[in-house]
């Protein structure tokens, strides 16, 4: 049954009350104090009702900001699960955080913190919201509030993040699909196994069957492990749903389907190593998990971020994981959708991102929502700087046709047609401009024409807008989210989560995420902190300088 935790007041027989003045004052210094009064009183725990008996009759939860705030601190410290549990029972510090210090006993073991993970995934894999990233966005807002982050400006960037599955030959991703249907069987009924397929459970086989074999013989090993495959899916399909609906069933399927083609005979066949596409199964451990080839070749997840700042600071603000495959252009999308429904509908949004965030189409949308889109650097081929660029060549905005050429020359004729720009100028006047050696026009028999199409003026109109020094010094603003990737892996080892699966990995992203910003804010509080002691011992000296000085005059 779910209950708010209600208990978060100190009484006169508290450990801590009972400190000596110094360790009270230590205690009140350190991160636990910041946590305490930013962190901890801000953590919803309505929102997470949902994943919790409404039977009154059954066992009280233990208490959700606990638990989530524990969770908080787990990466704050980056330690494992135990390390945690024993830092709560031995580190005031952690109970005074937490408000727990006048517990008889702590209410949390390693067992909440792993049901409490599986109820999240649980309710998202039923209803898709993530509960977690609900509230990390939440604490979010928070804290840019008290940091006088106004939400006018975002920076955008992504990362790879990669999954913590081994990466599988092909004979070895075979293989392993393959024991784990075999082991279904064994355990549902033995004599269903194909009698090829019995070596399986074999001890050692795997390392005959994989790691002993020769270059020469991969591939008739691989058609050997497809065969039984085969012999498996036929066998499995004419069971019950006991197998049929099994996750080892559906990866074989999946695999077959990812590996092989129907030959003309009807027999399956491997398929050439680039047809096999990036969304395959990688390994039977993490099926969530794709390819992608960028830099190197990476399996599993990308992450993306979206930053709100300031002039002085910043915050993790949005966040979301997908398969690696998916791209930038669709998380921009996801984020002006987002943006769009958080903000007041009069607000101006100017939202920061490279190239890959960009599409002219994209933009125009984005604005109608006020929000603008300012890419750092455009996608594709650069114009050749021997040529004139076509934004050059001015238009008529109602017209919508070239009206003049950079030389300021009318032409002959001018249409707009399948969104794309042509007009003709008379030779004469081409051949007297001194600007005919650099101009893209071609010439033809009657008229020296060009032809454009819209999008790509526009991309050379927005190539000369950011080339100004207005456009460049927003553009580096964007520099600071370039270096969370980095953070995150260095600091927070999101590389090496001890976790497979993709809403299980961005439940710990999203705790990441929240680590990051308390940390981001603690160091805001203590600089604030610094500069009003700096402020107040300036006060004082000035208060005795100016008694000293009005002393010295009476004196003279």
């Amino acid at each position: 049954m779910f209950c708010k935790n209600n208990t978060q007041q100190t009484t006169f027989l508290d450990p801590v009350a009972q400190m000596p003045k110094y360790l009270q004052n230590i205690l009140k210094n350190c991160w636990a104090q910041s946590f305490r009064d930013y962190v901890f009183p801000q953590i919803n725990e309505e929102r997470f009702s949902v994943i919790y008996s409404s039977n009154h009759a059954s066992r009280p939860n233990t208490p959700i900001n606990i638990i989530i705030a524990l969770l908080m601190i787990k990466e704050i410290f980056q330690q494992t699960d135990e390390e945690l549990i024993g830092s709560l029972h031995f580190d005031i510090r952690y109970q005074y955080a937490l408000y727990t210090t006048a517990y008889d006993k702590q209410p949390v073991s390693i067992n909440t913190l792993t049901n409490f993970r599986n109820r999240v995934i649980e309710y998202e894999q039923l209803t898709g919201i993530d509960l977690i990233k609900l509230e990390v966005e939440v604490l979010a807002a928070s804290a840019a509030k008290y940091l006088c982050i106004d939400n006018k400006k975002v920076r955008v960037d992504s990362l790879m993040v990669s999954s913590s599955c081994k990466k599988l030959s092909r004979l070895e991703l075979v293989y392993s699909v393959n024991y784990r249907v075999i082991k279904d069987l064994n355990e549902y009924n033995n004599s269903l196994i194909p009698e090829e397929c019995l070596t399986y459970l074999e001890k050692g086989n795997k390392n005959e069957t994989i790691y002993r074999t020769q270059d020469l013989e991969a591939t008739s090993k691989l058609l050997t492990l497809l065969r039984h495959s085969e012999m498996l899916y036929d066998t499995c399909s004419k069971l019950d749903s006991i197998i049929t609906n099994s996750e080892n069933y559906q990866l074989l399927v999946r695999m077959l389907q990812d590996q092989t083609t129907i030959d003309e005979n009807n027999k399956l066949t491997p398929k050439v190593g680039k047809e096999i596409t990036s969304t395959s199964l990688q390994n039977p451990t993490d099926p969530d998990a794709t390819f992608r080839f960028k830099y190197t070749g990476n399996i599993g997840y990308v992450a993306n971020i979206v930053e709100t700042f300031n002039d002085d600071t910043s915050i993790i603000t949005d966040y979301d994981l997908k398969p690696n495959i998916y791209s930038d252009s669709r998380f921009s999308d996801d984020v002006i959708k987002a943006i769009s429904e958080k903000k007041k509908a009069d607000e101006k949004i100017q939202m920061i991102t490279d190239g890959a965030y960009y599409e002219q189409e994209k933009s125009k949308e984005a604005l109608k929502q006020n929000i603008e889109l300012i890419p750092g650097e455009l996608v594709g081929r650069k114009p050749s700087t021997d040529k004139l660029d076509y934004s050059k060549f001015a238009v008529d905005k109602e017209k919508n046709i070239i009206i003049s050429c950079p030389n300021g020359a009318e032409p002959e004729e001018s249409y707009n047609k399948s969104n794309a720009y042509t007009a003709k100028f008379s030779k004469d006047i081409c051949e007297k401009c001194p600007l005919k050696n650099k101009c893209p026009i071609k010439s033809q028999k009657k008229f020296n024409t060009i032809s454009v199409s819209e999008k790509r003026r526009n991309n050379d109109l927005q190539r000369e807008k950011m080339s100004q020094s207005e456009y460049i010094e927003i553009i580096n603003q964007r520099a600071d989210v370039e270096g969370i990737p980095s953070v995150l892996r260095r600091r927070y080892k999101i590389d090496n989560m001890p976790i497979l699966g993709l809403l299980r990995s961005k439940l710990w992203v999203g705790f990441k995420i929240a680590a990051y910003n308390f940390k981001k804010l603690l160091v805001n509080l203590l600089k604030n902190t610094a500069d009003a002691l700096n402020k107040f011992f300036i006060a004082i000296f000035l208060v005795f300088y100016n008694i000293f000085k009005l002393n010295k005059l009476k004196l003279e």
